[in-house]
């Protein structure tokens, strides 16, 4: 089976979305600093806002990435094994360190590991790692999905999947918008396991979130009518962004006046909310048009950087929150007494810095893979061994090896023009 043309934007727009997780979560910190003033206020709403895009995009990256690799046979078994390493190995490992960082947990060992275990499951054992347990709903419901979106595929029209496509935006906003009717039912009927799905947490529960996924999979169904619907589209999405994001910055400012004086809330802008994610879908429309740009435009070592963040993305989003600890400590340290937006930046780029070092550490590990979703180590190629009576060279650590260039086990005709190439060995490598 060919490989498939890499799509490049995507490592660009997945460290984006880590940036902009980083940077939520350092403005949540300091908006509730009594330091804080109303200009601060004011431009913490305004990078708030333009950082909303990170979940959505995150989500809507896996539904593009698993439909566009994909599209042949689907080994279910062999694709959650895979999942299991990268995904769930390193949220187990981190979620015992955030575990182990709270303090007030007491009890004996029995109850303690129940704590955790109870935990693990609901995402608890840090504020940041609920998405974590609501994506893997998503890879492990990913076969059904499939078959769905391919069901759907076939049997509408070509000239009406955008119809289609609508129709699937607008049934979600109908389930976000009916969110706590769902949730009184349920917690009527006292269903075991369902019931807490729907209540105390919808917020990870992969229904209110799907129309992400399920456009990230239309665009990996149809890159290049995304590509289309992407240029066609941009007066129209990017007006609807303006015009909400105007209309969230108005309502955000006026609501920090309270009887009790200046009070900075966010409340809301949660995520769950119908008219939130109109303006959180027209967002990845705009980012991944930039990202898309940005990314035809760039040289080679822009290239090099964008992957870098993408590659690391995910190691870096699970160690963030203890990273984002450290630097209110290199706050205190160097930047009391700064203005309070200025620390808040200081404190997002400090978090960013320690959390892709640790990650980039930790992913030259052994089991970097474990720990860091991804592993840097490069196998070491095979050592060749000399035949008896024939001559050997030295490597520069004195240990004896047969030279590549002369051996004829180090050679074998090219399949493709019926020349000789030399195969992989100490020397030489394709």
């Amino acid at each position: 089976m060919p490989r498939k043309a890499r799509i490049r934007e995507i490592e660009l727009l997945r460290g984006l979305a880590f940036l902009a997780v980083a940077l939520q979560h350092a403005i949540a910190h300091y908006a509730g600093l009594n330091e804080a003033r109303m200009e601060d206020g004011v431009l913490m709403a305004i990078l708030l806002l333009a950082a909303k895009f990170a979940v959505p995009v995150f989500i809507f990256i896996t539904g593009m990435v698993l439909f566009y690799n994909y599209d042949g046979q689907l080994r279910y078994g062999s694709f959650l094994r895979k999942r299991f390493g990268d995904i769930v190995v390193p949220y187990i490992l981190w979620s015992a360190v955030y575990f182990t960082e709270n303090p007030g947990w007491s009890g004996d060992l029995l109850h303690r590991f129940e704590t955790f275990a109870s935990h693990l499951v609901t995402g608890k054992n840090s504020y940041h790692l609920w998405y974590i347990v609501m994506i893997v709903q998503f890879y492990a419901l990913f076969p059904v999905l499939r078959c769905l979106m391919r069901a759907c595929a076939k049997r509408i029209p070509f000239r009406w999947r955008a119809a289609a496509l609508t129709g699937a935006g607008m049934l979600c906003l109908l389930l976000v918008y009916h969110l706590f009717r769902i949730s009184g039912f349920m917690a009527e009927a006292e269903i075991p396991f369902l019931t807490p799905f729907f209540t105390a947490y919808a917020d990870r529960n992969f229904l209110y979130f799907s129309f992400y996924f399920i456009l990230g999979a239309a665009a990996g169904m149809a890159p290049d009518r995304w590509s289309y619907w992407l240029a066609r589209g941009k007066a129209a999405y990017l007006a609807v962004f303006a015009l909400l994001f105007g209309y969230y910055m108005y309502i955000t400012v006026q609501g920090f006046a309270t009887p009790d004086g200046v009070h900075f809330s966010f409340i809301g802008l949660s995520l769950l909310r119908p008219l939130i994610m109109v303006f959180l879908v027209s967002s990845i429309f705009v980012f991944y048009a930039w990202s898309k740009t940005w990314s035809e435009s760039s040289g080679p070592i822009v290239h090099k950087a964008m992957n870098f963040l993408g590659r690391y993305s995910y190691g870096a989003y699970l160690a963030h929150a203890l990273m984002l600890r450290q630097s209110y400590r290199v706050d205190a340290w160097l930047f009391a007494g700064w203005n309070v937006t200025l620390r808040m930046l200081m404190s997002f780029l400090v978090c960013v810095v320690l959390s892709y070092a640790v990650t980039v550490a930790l992913s030259y590990l052994p089991f970097g893979k474990w720990t860091a979703g991804v592993s840097s180590l490069r196998r070491k190629p095979r050592e060749s061994v000399p035949a008896q009576g024939q001559p050997s060279v030295r490597n520069f650590d004195g240990s004896c090896c047969r030279s590549a260039a002369n051996d004829p086990r180090f050679l074998q005709p090219s399949l493709a023009n019926g020349r000789f190439r030399k195969r992989r060995g100490n020397f030489f490598e394709y």
